[in-house]
């Protein structure tokens, strides 16, 4: 386990979260108040931008393997298996042109 794995858990940021908005809830300086809301907004969108990621990423996997099975399909389709009797084996000299 990593040093400092603990900070991409949920569990953790949920509790820090908690805690620094009830230190918000004291009598803070504009500027301690500024840094606490910049602090919460960077870590929303820096959530927000991991869950969009992960999305794009799954939909990309979700086409290469719809992509990946029709190309599959159509390679079946055109070439048929060996031994696969439903084609005429063909009969003579081949030329080729």
């Amino acid at each position: 386990m990593r040093w400092f794995a603990f900070l991409f858990s949920t569990r953790f940021w949920i509790a820090v979260w908690i805690l620094v908005l009830f230190v918000g809830l004291l009598p803070l300086p504009p500027a301690a108040e500024l840094v606490i809301l910049v602090g919460c907004l960077s870590h929303t969108v820096w959530l927000v931008r991991g869950r969009l990621r992960r999305a794009a990423q799954r939909r990309s996997l979700t086409r290469a393997e719809k992509a990946e099975d029709e190309e599959f399909r159509r390679q079946r389709r055109r070439r048929p298996l060996p031994g696969d009797a439903s084609v005429p084996p063909v009969r003579g000299e081949l030329t080729w042109h």
